[in-house]
C-alpha cells in the first residue's frame, strides 16, 4: 500500500484529524519529499513538575530512548532504516521526531505507539540515565562561568512552575529520581490524549490517517483524557534583582528579563521584532549605543523564550573592563526614552518587518522544523496553517503598532536583573 501512495498525492498545506481517543493527527502532504518527517509532541514539559521534584520531563525523553517492550533497541531499529532521530524538552511540551525513507512509515509509527503504550523503565537503565544528566547539569549549571544563569533569573521572573530550568533545580531532585517516580510521570503524561502527531510526507494523506488509525488503535483508548491545564494568574509574573559574586567570571555581565506575552500570539511577534530592533547587527540600537559609540560593552545581544506561556525578551551584556552597571542602564534608559519619543523610521520598520517573515520562510524550509512547529503553534493557537497564520499576523502590524507595543513594553522598572560580578 506505501509503495503506491506517494504517486497520487498532491501538494496543499495541512489536514487536522481529532481522534476519538484524543490523538490529534496533522498532515502536511508534499510530493517533492524523499522522506518522510514525523515529530510526536508530549504536551509536558518542566512546567508540569511539581517543585519538590523537578528534572522529570527531561529525565523521561532520555529514557524514552532506552527501548520499550517490542522494540527493545531503539537505535538499531532507526538505524536501520537510514533514520534520523531526535528530542528535546521544553518549559511546556517535549518533541520527538524522526526522518526517514517513506517506505518505512508504519515500522516507525509501531515504534512510536510502542513507546507511548509500552516504555520499559528499568532500573539498570534509570540509574545510567541518572549519572548521564547529573554530569549534564554539572557541565551546563555549575562550572561553566554564568552556567547557572537561567536557575537564577528563571526564578526572579516567576513565582510557578516555570521557575526552574528544564534539567531541574538541583543535583538532589535528579539523583532522587526513581524507576517508580518515573513510570507514574509516564503514564499521567504520555497517552495519545495528550499527544499531537505531525507528519509531513508525499505519502497520500488518506494512507496516512488510516495507517495512524490502524497502528495508535485510536478507537480503543476513549477512556483516556489529557491532565489538566496549568492555572495561570498575573500573579505568577514577578520582577527581582540580583548580583552575584563569582570568582570564575572575568569581567561584568547582565541580563535584563522583559515579561513577554503567550507564544505565537501577535503581541509575542511584537516582542520578537522589538529584539531585532534592539540588537540584530552592528546597524541596531543597543548596538550602536553600548558597544560602537560609547565603548561601555564589548557585546551585547537580545533574544527571546518560546514557551507556551510565561516568556521572556533578554538582553544580555558583556561590561568594559572598568564600567559599572549603572552607567550602562542609564544609556539604555536614553536608547528607550528617544524611540518612544522619535519612533521608528519607515525604512527600518520595512527592514524588521521583512527580516521576520524571510527568518520564519528560512526556518521552516527544514521539514523536521516545520514538522515541529506545526504542532507546536496548535498546541499553542490550535494553528491549522502556520504559513498563512505567520503572513496574516505580519501583514496586519504597522508602524505605529510596533511603536504602541514598545511605549508599554521597553521599561527598565518592569524588568528583571541578574548581574555576575569577577571576585
Amino acid at each position: 500500500m506505501l509503495a503506491n501512495a506517494v504517486k497520487t498525492a498532491k501538494l496543499h498545506f495541512m489536514r487536522h484529524v481529532s481522534f476519538t481517543n484524543g490523538l490529534e493527527l496533522l498532515v502536511h502532504n508534499d510530493i517533492r519529499l524523499k522522506n518522510t518527517v514525523l515529530n510526536l509532541l508530549y504536551k509536558v514539559g518542566s512546567a508540569q513538575e511539581d517543585k519538590t521534584q523537578t528534572g522529570l520531563a527531561h529525565f523521561l525523553e532520555h529514557i524514552m530512548f532506552e527501548g520499550s517492550a517490542n522494540f527493545p533497541n531503539f537505535d538499531a531499529e532507526l538505524q536501520a532504516m537510514m533514520a534520523e532521530n531526535n528530542a528535546f524538552t521544553g518549559q511546556d511540551y517535549t518533541c520527538y521526531y524522526e526522518i526517514f525513507p517513506h517506505r518505512f512509515f508504519k515500522r516507525v509509527l509501531q515504534i512510536e505507539k510502542d513507546r507511548m503504550y509500552h516504555l520499559a523503565i528499568k532500573t539498570k537503565s534509570v540509574h545510567l540515565q541518572s549519572s548521564v544528566i547529573q554530569e549534564e547539569f554539572k557541565e551546563t549549571s555549575l562550572h561553566p562561568p554564568l552556567a547557572d544563569v537561567w536557575h537564577h533569573l528563571q526564578k526572579l521572573c516567576f513565582k510557578n512552575a516555570y521557575q526552574w530550568p528544564v534539567i531541574g533545580k538541583n543535583l538532589a531532585h535528579i539523583a532522587s529520581i526513581d524507576k517508580k517516580v518515573l513510570m507514574r510521570f509516564y503514564k499521567n503524561h504520555y497517552q495519545p490524549s495528550n499527544t499531537i502527531l505531525s507528519i509531513i510526507t508525499a505519502l497520500d494523506e488518506e494512507v496516512i490517517v488510516k495507517e495512524v488509525e490502524l497502528v495508535f488503535q485510536t478507537k480503543r483508548q476513549a477512556s483516556i483524557f489529557p491532565p489538566a491545564e496549568i492555572e495561570m494568574s498575573g500573579k505568577d509574573k514577578v520582577t527581582g534583582t540580583k548580583r552575584l559574586i563569582r570568582s570564575n567570571v572575568a569581567t561584568p555581565h547582565f541580563y535584563l528579563a522583559f515579561h513577554m506575552d503567550d507564544y505565537a500570539s501577535r503581541a509575542y511577534f511584537l516582542s520578537d521584532m522589538v529584539s531585532d530592533l534592539l540588537t540584530n547587527g552592528e546597524s541596531s540600537l543597543l548596538y550602536k549605543a553600548l558597544v560602537s559609540e560609547s565603548k561601555l560593552c564589548t557585546e551585547v545581544t537580545s533574544y527571546t523564550t518560546d514557551n507556551i506561556h510565561c516568556n521572556l525578551l533578554i538582553i544580555e551584556g558583556k561590561l568594559t573592563s572598568g564600567i559599572d552597571f549603572e552607567g550602562v542602564y542609564h544609556v539604555l534608559e536614553n536608547v528607550f526614552k528617544h524611540v518612544l519619543e522619535n519612533g521608528i523610521t519607515k525604512s527600518r520598520f520595512e527592514t524588521l518587518h521583512n527580516k521576520a517573515l524571510s527568518y520564519w520562510s528560512f526556518y521552516h524550509y527544514n521539514t523536521a522544523h516545520l514538522a515541529q512547529n506545526m504542532a507546536i503553534f496548535y498546541q499553542a493557537r490550535s494553528v491549522l496553517d502556520i504559513h498563512k497564520y505567520i503572513a496574516e499576523i505580519y501583514d496586519s502590524i504597522e508602524k505605529k503598532d510596533l511603536e504602541n507595543h514598545i511605549a508599554n513594553f521597553l521599561r527598565l522598572d518592569k524588568t528583571s536583573r541578574l548581574e555576575y560580578m569577577p571576585k
